[in-house]
């Protein structure tokens, strides 16, 4: 029943004052509670002529009018306690105020800083220690005082406690969502950049091959120069409607053909699985990673597009071992075309229960979203689990006709 935004702090010295606020379900029902109390007294007291009743009556209404300044601050209201306090003392009436006043402080306790924490126990404290002084006829309500604001003041901090960690982990969930999605939004920039290099090699290869067909010597040059562009421009419009929809929802756009250029290095044209393969196994061996690289198949026909994708899931997978695998673990990579499917597959041992990976912390899985991103964008399918002492991904993408 306490609401889990940030305490205000505009008043007072570094925060003094400030204190989270109630609910107001909870300030309804305690304002409620104080105000039937009230009037109940109130009435005893018109209709009965004793000093005791009047006492109580009187400590009973500097506790409601307590209560009703909970709609402020809980310091504040402690501090409009504090009154109730002396008058339980100075009229002799503790009936009420020994349960009201641990009630009010483990509120405090729940809500308020530290430092007015420590203070408002003090005060409740030096008010239970002061029973048997006052009134030495209660003196025997000193221990169930103290019992009392000693484990109210111990929940409050335990209710603070929980609600400091509520912040934290709402914080941190927030914080993953943002990098998830920043991470998502990246590698869909990525994956544009490669269509733009793909699409344009096409449109090269469709001009060059337009030029070619209107100099051919014989019908057949003409309708094998006509073959060659019809099939560019089919994977050409493939890649558009692909890239088209990624990034439709992000309102992003590919960019220039020097800029995808100079963000991708070697360009997507020079993306060879096969060879890529081969050099991610010596890399990890430099690593002691003990490695064995397989490819078969991936001498036919392969659409440009794909191959850039499937090799960037390489990439990311290989740099996963790289980070997560310790020195001396294994590592199996395999890059097959079969049954119209490039596919990938690459198992990895984990270190052993206490010994510390390369990365020496938890990994945000931001690879894991963009890996995934770019399998799902030529409609193929991917897994990553935990097999054993075994870490497995696969990776499928259609070789032909993939639906965006």
């Amino acid at each position: 029943m306490i609401d889990t935004a940030p305490a205000d702090s505009t008043l007072g010295s570094a925060g003094f004052w400030s204190s989270r606020r109630l609910s107001k379900v909870l300030l309804v029902i305690a304002s409620a509670l104080a105000t039937a109390s009230l009037m109940s007294d109130l009435a005893v007291a018109a209709s009965v002529d004793a000093r005791i009743d009047a006492a109580d009556t009187f400590v009973t209404v500097l506790l409601s009018l307590a209560f009703y300044v909970l709609w402020t601050r809980t310091t504040f209201a402690f501090i409009a306690l504090v009154p109730a306090m002396v008058a339980s003392h100075t009229l002799d009436s503790f009936a009420f105020i020994i349960f009201i006043l641990p009630l009010m402080l483990g509120v405090v306790a729940a809500t308020a800083n530290r430092l007015f924490s420590v203070l408002a126990l003090s005060l409740s404290t030096v008010w239970a220690v002061l029973i048997p002084v006052t009134t030495p006829g209660n003196a025997v309500a000193i221990w169930p005082a103290l019992v009392l604001i000693f484990l109210a003041w111990g929940i409050g901090n335990f209710i603070s406690y929980m609600v400091v960690r509520r912040q934290e982990d709402q914080a941190r969930v927030a914080e993953a969502t943002r990098r998830a999605a920043a991470a998502a939004q990246e590698e869909r920039r990525s994956l544009a950049r490669d269509l733009h290099d793909i699409v344009a090699h096409n449109l090269t290869i469709i001009s060059m091959q337009a030029r070619a067909a209107r100099y051919a010597g014989t019908d057949a040059s003409a309708r094998d120069a006509v073959k060659v562009i019809g099939d560019s421009a089919g994977e050409a419009l493939v890649d558009l409607r692909r890239m088209l929809s990624l990034l439709q929802a992000e309102g992003l756009v590919a960019g220039d053909q020097e800029g995808a250029q100079r963000d991708l290095g070697e360009g997507a044209s020079a993306l060879d699985l096969e060879y890529g393969a081969v050099k991610f196994g010596r890399m990890l061996e430099s690593l002691g990673i003990e490695t064995t690289v397989e490819t078969s198949g991936l001498d036919q026909d392969i659409p440009q597009s794909v191959e850039t994708a499937l090799y960037r899931v390489l990439q990311e997978a290989i740099t996963n071992v790289a980070k997560h695998s310790a020195e001396g673990g294994q590592c199996h990579l395999e890059v097959r075309a079969r049954e119209d499917n490039l596919e990938l597959a690459v198992d990895n041992t984990l270190p052993p229960p206490g010994t510390a990976s390369r990365a020496g912390w938890n990994s945000s899985a931001s690879g894991l979203i963009g890996m995934q991103d770019r399998v799902d964008a030529f409609g193929g399918t991917m897994s990553s689990e935990r097999d054993g002492r075994w870490w497995r991904v696969r990776a499928s993408v259609p070789l032909h006709g993939a639906t965006v």
